[in-house]
């Protein structure tokens, strides 16, 4: 499976160590390189070359910006602010056009609590299951996967951080869990109540799988 990194609202760029190393890693491994406005702006700020840069181009600062086009081998994807998709939203789009599926978003969490909740939401986008991509977000301070019905999850940390799951659609069906505090054993999660908030890892991995549904899991890391 083809790796993509779309890096996307960063709130403070010089603050976000792991964000950095992450890209630089996969970048490095030869992952596609997206970039949604301003996040081109991060990857300058980290050294890094964009393959696309995707957007209205209204947050990016103008230095930026010309110091991205004097690289000839950035690609760009301009469109016009009225639209009804976000820039990030597009952006996801175009890795998936150049044939990446497993989709890493860098970002995206903090600052407006719309465009947080809109790109939580946007992971559960149905087009996205249908040509089989795996999305998740990464932050510095947690990670954020979408599981649909029948997938499984491997997650890896230290004992004592927070796993919570919470679902998306009106019913996680059969909720299994393997190495969290309070397991859950073939048990629904429904949407409104709290109850998969902040359980947490008994040793370095754990692993989540349900049959039906959509279900947020929100690794919090120590």
């Amino acid at each position: 499976m083809s790796q993509a990194i779309i890096i996307a609202f960063v709130e403070n760029i010089a603050a976000s160590p792991r964000l950095r190393r992450y890209a630089e890693t996969a970048v490095s491994q030869g992952a596609l390189l997206v970039c949604a406005d301003s996040g081109g702006e991060a990857a300058l700020g980290w050294g890094l070359t964009p393959d696309w840069v995707v957007g209205d181009m209204d947050s990016i600062r103008p230095a930026a910006r010309t110091a991205l086009e004097s690289i000839p081998t950035v690609t760009w994807r301009i469109v016009p602010p009225e639209k009804d998709e976000t820039d990030l939203e597009l952006a996801l789009y175009t890795a998936l056009e150049q044939g990446a599926r497993n989709l890493t978003i860098l970002g995206g969490l903090g600052g407006r609590l719309d465009h947080t909740l809109g790109n939580l939401y946007l992971l559960a986008t149905p087009h996205f299951g249908e040509v089989g991509a795996k999305l998740r977000l990464l932050g510095e301070r947690e990670e954020i996967f979408l599981l649909r019905g029948g997938e499984e999850l491997q997650l890896t940390g230290q004992p004592g951080e927070l796993v919570s799951l919470i679902p998306l659609s009106s019913e996680a069906k059969a909720v299994r869990t393997e190495g969290l505090y309070y397991p859950l054993r073939a048990e629904s999660l429904f949407l409104g109540p709290s109850r998969g908030i902040s359980n947490h890892l008994v040793g370095p991995t754990a692993k989540v799988t349900f049959e039906d549904g959509l279900l947020l899991v929100i690794h919090s890391f120590a």
